[in-house]
């Protein structure tokens, strides 16, 4: 998750600024705006670390700011890595994201392709994550 808004900022950082122009402060829309893109492009990056670290962070940002940011956009990267993914642990938090983000077509597509247990197993990651993220980065604060 840090890794995650160490990137963002960093992209938020490099944004030209003349002389002549005072930078002015980049509103919380743009940021959460700039996760999701994050995320959605991260989701299609072959190294499985970040994949696996992609879609805990979807799971966290999906269900703690579900107010804040929409990962909508990245429900078909998510479907594909659920459907073709060669690690089970990937098809595993891929339908615990789609969980989390809980838009139509998420929803449609657990509906469709996961089985009662599944489904069960699914609801399990998505709390097993908010969990490591509670013990990672709020108890230690």
């Amino acid at each position: 998750m840090k890794t995650l808004f160490a990137f963002a900022l960093a992209a938020l950082l490099a944004l030209p600024v003349t002389a002549q122009e005072r930078q002015q402060e980049i509103s919380d829309d743009v940021k959460w705006t700039l996760v999701a893109a994050q995320i959605k492009v991260s989701l299609e990056n072959d190294q499985d670390a970040v994949k696996t670290q992609t879609m805990k962070n979807a799971i966290v940002l999906a269900t703690l700011y579900r107010d804040k940011v929409d990962l909508s956009g990245s429900v078909q990267a998510l479907r594909k890595t659920h459907l073709n993914a060669t690690s089970s642990n990937h098809r595993r938090l891929a339908l615990a994201a789609l969980q989390a983000i809980g838009t139509n077509r998420a929803q449609d597509h657990v509906a469709r392709n996961a089985t009662p247990e599944q489904y069960d197993e699914s609801r399990l990651v998505v709390a097993s994550v908010l969990n490591d993220y509670y013990v990672a980065h709020v108890r230690n604060s």
